[in-house]
């Protein structure tokens, strides 16, 4: 008899940590990595059993069984609120009750944020963050060559003499969207590109092609500016040095373009990383590089337009203060170095 209620006791004990192991693995691992936006209601007078079912069909939870005991071990199984949700599979089961229980429904619609002198990487990786879009999602739409279009909506026309095999890097313009919780990924890049052509002035354009340049190549020098400096007067200092390098022959030496190639945010790029052989290295390369570096503000692209001329041909960005210091000559931006970068 001994023998028996010791080995009903293994067995309860075994159990008991099989399902605690699962019951604990089932609440905090997600169905999938998919960031897909999903809607989910739950309706006024829907209980515990619908709410699960409704989550398991949508394939937002692994376990309806374990859905309702963590309801109930937490006593919040009366604390659902009903509403519109905007859930994805790549959140856990334990993020999706919270999300019920404080009442997170949303509108029809939600804010895209664009930070200037993001690249599209960059932009990427907070879509995904922010369970808008998967990153891959968006790098296959917005790094494929222009000329081979593809999105169901209009090439705009400001894009017609991009050079072939470039993407739109530089082209979605930094700002705040609103769009629908649906919204897809080539929904936000029609947004973004449609700013970009009100936000580019009939008088910019105009100057552009009194000063016989291409838009991509103002593009591109007002993706360094941006990456560059901070200061809007500053911008326009350092885009009429970066045209005087480029006029007299010099190579444009900016630690963006580095930065740009390894995914650093190094203020000043190491040795290695200068020795590095990429056409968006401007160490080595002389003009400028290949097409843009980041998606820069219009305060940039109007600098690069409309360049300050001064006697500088060096500058660097104090760490502390972020404050831009201007050189004449080498001998000049070597003590500051010495002086500001310690």
């Amino acid at each position: 008899m001994l023998k028996i209620i010791k080995s009903l006791l293994i067995l309860i004990i075994i159990f008991s940590l099989l399902f605690y192991f699962f019951y604990n693995k089932s609440i905090n691992t997600s169905v999938s990595k998919n960031y897909s936006p999903v809607d989910f209601s739950i309706e006024k007078g829907d209980g515990v059993a619908i709410v699960s079912q409704k989550l398991l069909n949508n394939n937002l939870i692994n376990s309806d069984f374990y859905f309702r005991i963590y309801l109930w071990k937490n006593k919040i199984d009366k604390k659902l609120q009903a509403g519109k949700y905007v859930l994805s599979p790549s959140m856990n089961m334990k993020e999706i009750i919270n999300y019920f229980v404080n009442g997170e429904t949303v509108s029809e619609e939600r804010n895209v944020k664009i930070i200037e002198g993001w690249s599209l990487f960059d932009i990427a990786n907070s879509l995904e963050e922010n369970n808008i879009s998967s990153a891959k999602d968006f790098l296959e739409a917005t790094e494929k060559p222009v000329s081979k279009w593809s999105f169901d909506f209009q090439k705009p026309e400001f894009l017609i003499d991009v050079p072939v095999g470039h993407d739109l890097e530089g082209y979605i313009y930094p700002d705040t969207y609103r769009i629908y919780n649906n919204a897809s990924v080539s929904d936000i890049i029609e947004k973004a590109l449609n700013n970009f052509d009100k936000k580019l002035s009939e008088s910019i354009r105009a100057e552009i092609e009194n000063q016989e340049r291409s838009l991509h190549d103002v593009l591109t020098l007002a993706s360094i500016i941006e990456k560059e400096v901070i200061n809007d007067k500053d911008k326009k200092i350092v885009s009429g040095i970066l045209l005087k390098r480029l006029d007299i022959g010099m190579r444009l030496e900016v630690d963006s373009t580095i930065n740009y190639i390894t995914g650093k945010n190094d203020p000043s790029a190491s040795y290695f990383d200068l020795e590095i052989d990429s056409p968006y290295n401007t160490y080595k390369n002389y003009g400028l590089p290949p097409g843009p570096i980041c998606n820069p503000s219009i305060s940039s692209i109007e600098a690069a337009v409309y360049p300050e001329e001064s006697n500088f041909l060096f500058y660097l960005n104090r760490q502390d203060t972020l404050e831009t210091i201007f050189s004449e000559d080498y001998d000049e931006h070597i003590r500051n170095k010495n002086k500001y970068l310690k």
